[in-house]
């Protein structure tokens, strides 16, 4: 039997409070995490600076500014410096330290003035791409276009972070420890001077696993775990042959119970607990992973009094069921205080309306802890995007959350609702089904250097807010904390096996116009100024023809766009035309073959369809009839993009 990865968990796993906090020590943190079970002292915090909308500080009150989505470009204060405007994003005092960077579009420069000295002017992009020199994967990457970068940046006094460009969607997660804690503070030349170790440790850094190479199991339910002992790593197999329908029934059904002494600290499904989302899809992130017919946690579970590790197959059905592949444990190490317990809290909310906005409840914890991460499996029956809701954490029954997020991707680290699958030490998209964001997404977040420690009370409200009015959505999470002996998550009990069925949904319907040209498929001829574009027109769903149409923008008066329209045989023709109104199209002359079809006022309050508009009959010979398109001006309401969009065009023969 071999363990990998087990050395590096036994690093310096915890750093002692009279330790300075230099850049390696943070970095071992990192890697070695057992510090996530000692109890916060006093003064611990670890807050938020996003952009998020500021209207939102009128309070829950307010439904439609507590759910308020304009989410870019807000900061505390915007500066003059240097003959230049500077927006701020981060002012703090210290110690502490910067544990996450976030943005959807890092652009310009960030400046990070530690202990009252510019120390740092950094081009944003570059820092979370990975590719700096010093900050290499995984501390930085960009996924699913969402640019990350977990470099520890320590500050001893104060900490001011701007930013060149004011139009950013940005998130910094700062950990502040009590007053007198050392800390060397950040500079530059840090990441030269521990090149070394940065490269060490970020290959030490470890991934879940599988930690067991061994063919050897336990082959069991349950696994009894002695007093002072803390579990290392466990796996769950399912029989090798199962096919990977009956694999997801029982990652269902089936439930992971763990208790530690006389508290049971986790009953989650296996399916939820390992982020496996509905087919059980591999991936591998910092402390849990999916390979194969195995799902394996890393996370380290101290068991001072004991405890049991079993899978609760009671609501399942058939022979061939999971069973505990694997469970290592290795000595507690000693502690002046109890540790805390693992644990890991379910909850899952079906068929919730769309509108009114409303909040799910991921935990909501009574007790002394720390919260250390969140999957979530979303079941949507929509194309279109069901994201936008921001996260809030609460600590301690403080007034205003102390987290306050951008968008549902954005905590979980990747942007602009993009479908693409990653996993990634401390975050990932293990599954989005499409075509878009419809059916099942799973995701899931880590957080170590950005945990969250709480003294009486800790509250994660994530916003459920989706894009159709008129739909329901299905929310499953997990929440994995630790908590002192007594502590409650908050939520209700788990639902038996057959109330947290999740069948998969039929394909979801797409429009499409009958015996229609699309406009997105139209050859363009010629374009005398701005830009002419295909435009995914998901966000209405079912509303354009196959959710695409031909989009031209930020033209001026008297710009042409002219398209060739196929023509099968000489006649007399019908055209019926779809065009789209918004609050920044155009008004516009139309013409085919030379036909005038009159002028189109494209304003709208809201992006929509005309529908079929009925343009008279027109006699085109056979072959190719050009549809031209001349910008006349704006409606006074309208904005200034000019914009004109073609859904469709169809031709009937007359007699």
């Amino acid at each position: 039997m071999v363990l990998r990865c087990v050395l590096a968990l036994a690093l310096a796993a915890f750093v002692p409070a009279q330790q300075p906090f230099d850049l390696p020590a943070l970095l071992d943190r990192l890697v070695a995490p057992d510090w996530l079970w000692r109890s916060p002292p006093a003064g611990e915090r670890c807050v938020q600076f996003s952009s998020y909308d500021r209207a939102s500080h009128r309070g829950p009150g307010d439904h439609g500014a507590w759910y308020a989505n304009d989410d870019r470009g807000k900061h505390l204060r915007v500066v003059e410096k240097d003959g230049g405007k500077e927006f701020v994003m981060v002012d703090v005092a210290g110690p502490g330290c910067v544990a996450r960077i976030w943005s959807a579009n890092p652009q310009g420069t960030l400046h990070f003035d530690i202990d009252g000295a510019r120390v740092w002017s950094v081009d944003f992009a570059l820092l979370c791409s990975g590719l700096l020199e010093g900050v290499p994967e995984p501390l930085a990457g960009v996924r699913a276009r969402g640019a990350n970068c977990y470099l520890p940046l320590p500050f001893g006094k104060s900490l001011v972070v701007s930013c060149t460009s004011g139009e950013t969607y940005y998130a910094f997660d700062v950990v502040q420890w009590p007053a007198g804690q050392a800390v060397q503070s950040f500079t530059p030349a840090l990441l030269a001077a521990h090149a070394g170790t940065i490269r060490e440790r970020c290959q030490a850094l470890p991934l879940a696993g599988p930690v067991w190479t061994s063919d050897v199991g336990l082959r069991a339910r349950r696994e009894g775990i002695d007093r002072g002992r803390v579990v290392r790593a466990l796996h769950v197999d399912f029989p090798a042959g199962l096919s990977a329908e009956k694999r997801s029934e029982l990652a269902r059904a089936c439930l992971l119970v763990i208790r530690c002494g006389a508290e049971e600290t986790v009953r989650v499904p296996l399916a939820d607990f390992f982020a496996a989302s509905h087919g059980w899809e591999p991936h591998n992130t910092r402390f849990l992973g999916v390979a194969g017919a195995s799902g394996f946690c890393t996370f380290p579970m101290p068991m001072p009094d004991g405890g049991s590790i079993r899978i609760d197959t009671k609501q399942a059905v058939g022979d061939e069921l999971p069973y505990l592949g694997m469970v290592f444990t290795e000595p507690l190490p000693a502690s002046a205080e109890p540790p805390l317990l693992f644990r890991a809290s379910y909850h899952l909310v079906k068929g919730t309306k769309t509108r009114p906005f409303t909040d799910h409840l991921v935990l909501d914890a009574k007790g002394k802890g720390r919260f250390v991460g969140c999957s979530l499996l979303v079941r949507n029956p929509s194309r279109i995007w069901w994201g936008e809701g921001d996260e809030k954490f609460t600590v301690d029954g403080e007034a205003f959350p102390s987290w306050f997020g951008t968008g549902t991707e954005d905590y979980f680290g990747y942007a602009w609702c993009d479908p693409t699958p990653f996993a990634a030490a401390f975050h990932a998209q293990i599954e989005c089904q499409g075509p878009h964001n419809f059916g099942f997404t799973q995701l899931h977040r880590t957080h170590v250097l950005d945990s969250v420690p709480f003294q009486q009370s800790f509250r994660f409200d994530l916003e459920r807010w989706h894009w159709v009015q008129d739909t329901t959505i299905d929310y499953a999470t997990v929440a994995y904390w630790y908590g002192a002996l007594g502590a409650t998550s908050g939520l209700p009990p788990v639902p038996k096996a057959a109330d947290r069925e999740l069948p998969r949904l039929p394909s979801p319907p797409m429009f499409v116009a009958e015996n229609a040209l699309e406009g997105e498929a139209l050859h363009v001829v010629s374009c005398t100024g701005g830009e002419h574009l295909v435009q995914d027109m998901t966000f209405l769903e079912n509303t354009f023809s196959r959710d695409m149409q031909r989009w031209w923008r930020n033209g001026k008066v008297g710009d042409r766009l002219v398209l060739a329209v196929p023509v099968a045989a000489g006649g007399r023709y019908r055209v019926t035309m779809a065009l789209t109104r918004a609050d920044d199209y155009a008004i516009v002359a139309r013409s085919l073959g030379g036909h005038d079809l009159g002028e189109f006022d494209g304003w709208n309050e809201r992006v929509a369809t005309t529908g079929p508009l009925d343009l008279g009959v027109v006699a085109l010979p056979a072959g190719t009839a050009e549809l031209v398109f001349v910008l006349r001006g704006n409606n006074p309401r309208s904005k200034p993009a000019m914009m004109v969009g073609l859904d469709w065009i169809r031709l009937e023969k007359v007699e």
